[in-house]
């Protein structure tokens, strides 16, 4: 079963001021299996923040269907919405993103503490994975 299922994905922006139009996305679809990266690439102007706004669940799109690991992102109560990102959804982006205040620890750490984990099962799940994206050596001893 596909992670991420996207069909026939359309996105129109409409003027308030006038009858403009502007169709960001026509026709999408896309799956991504387990395992997969995908990388979303094209010139200024074709879409890409607009479907990472969808798919990040930021954005509805016009018509067409948006799965995150068989559920369907419309169905999401708004209330759950940033539950939902926090705990389903990752991107790695061009520029790091990163809080210029917190370590790389602190940054990684950052959505759990906002789940409320115990430090201890903090540190269970960042060692390994610090480890994995060889990023051991740049975290601050802990």
């Amino acid at each position: 079963m596909p992670i991420l299922e996207v069909s026939n994905l359309q996105k129109i922006y409409k003027s308030k001021f006038s009858s403009v139009k502007v169709e960001a996305l026509h026709d999408v679809t896309f799956s991504v299996e387990p395992g997969e990266f995908v990388a979303i690439m094209g010139e200024s102007g074709s879409g890409k923040s607009t479907l990472l706004n969808i798919l990040a669940v930021l954005d509805k799109p016009t018509r067409g269907s948006v799965f995150i690991n068989g559920q369907d992102a419309s169905t999401i109560p708004a209330r759950d919405l940033n539950l939902f990102r926090r705990n389903h959804l990752g991107f790695l982006f061009q520029d790091y993103s990163l809080l210029d205040t917190f370590n790389l620890k602190d940054n990684i750490l950052l959505p759990l503490v906002l789940n409320k984990e115990k430090y201890a099962d903090m540190k269970k799940k960042l060692d390994p994975l610090a480890a994995r994206l060889n990023l051991t050596s740049l975290l601050p001893e802990h």
